[in-house]
């Protein structure tokens, strides 16, 4: 229902370049479909390398989220969240360096501009 970019291709004060990645975030009414079935990813291109850091651990995370980190064959890197939709407060409270790309339902109320303020030496 809503998708965002964070990190560094979200930041508008540092220069791109080949080796950043996509960090993107899926806010979801149902997770389990998706993470039953990996299919859904094909769209994205050819994975050659995937990791599902919850899928590894010895005990269940206590996030209620999913998380992919792809390699593709062109060496894009997209490191792909799946929230639940009533994870959107907390999300939109933590880090500033979010730009909303689908927001479907209009849920997001507020104008969100991406900032690096958080990553600021003071």
């Amino acid at each position: 229902r809503i998708v965002t970019l964070e990190g560094s291709r979200a930041n508008i004060n540092i220069p791109k370049d080949e080796f950043q990645d996509y960090d993107i975030t899926y806010f979801v009414s149902d997770i389990e479909p998706f993470i039953s079935n990996d299919d859904w990813l094909n769209q994205f291109g050819n994975i050659i390398m995937m990791q599902k850091p919850e899928d590894m651990e010895l005990f269940p995370p206590e996030e209620k989220g999913f998380s992919y980190l792809m390699l593709f064959d062109d060496y894009n890197k997209i490191d792909l969240t799946l929230l639940p939709l009533e994870e959107l407060d907390n999300y939109l409270k933590g880090d500033k360096l979010i730009k909303v790309l689908i927001d479907k339902d209009c849920r997001i109320k507020r104008d969100i501009v991406p900032t690096d303020i958080d990553y600021h030496v003071r």
